[in-house]
């Protein structure tokens, strides 16, 4: 599957091909794709978004930018039903931690089923509407989980 990319796209790396269509949306967009893994000492701003398959990944990366950014988003998602949690205030920064668990705990679900790209696209807008939130000052919800398939919205 290509997981929304072009099939031009297929066997770059994807953050080479975001940063591209990116860039192809607005042209003086300041990019700095970085390709490899996650690494502690890597420089971020003040936002992140974490958008890995592994849950242990998203602790590693939790834990070594939370004293250093402002933002914090989160997607998950599992075919038709994802999760969004953010940290950016007290409460956020409160609550994130107590998502992660074990690896061994972790539902084994296909994240990258065609038809299921939607999930994926919702799961992005609803990270971005969260960062627009923060941007312009407004109340952020730590923790909203969608399932698609049965229309079950939560928010926390």
């Amino acid at each position: 599957a290509s997981q929304g990319y072009l099939e031009a796209d297929l066997n770059r790396f994807k953050v080479e091909a975001t940063a591209e269509c990116c860039r192809r949306i607005h042209g003086e967009l300041e990019v700095a794709p970085v390709t490899g893994r996650f690494r502690r000492s890597l420089a971020v701003g003040d936002a992140v978004f974490c958008c890995v398959d592994r849950i242990e990944t998203r602790q590693l990366i939790w834990n070594a930018v939370r004293d250093r950014i402002r933002f914090f988003v989160d997607g998950r998602m599992s075919a038709e039903v994802l999760r969004v949690l953010t940290a950016c205030d007290e409460a956020g920064r409160r609550h994130y931690p107590s998502t992660l668990f074990a690896a061994a705990e972790a539902y084994a679900g296909p994240c990258t089923a065609k038809s299921t790209i939607y999930c994926a696209n919702v799961a992005a807008g609803l990270m971005l509407s969260q960062f627009a939130k923060w941007l312009r000052g407004l109340p952020v919800e730590a923790d909203v989980s969608l399932n698609l398939l049965t229309a079950e919205w939560t928010v926390a």
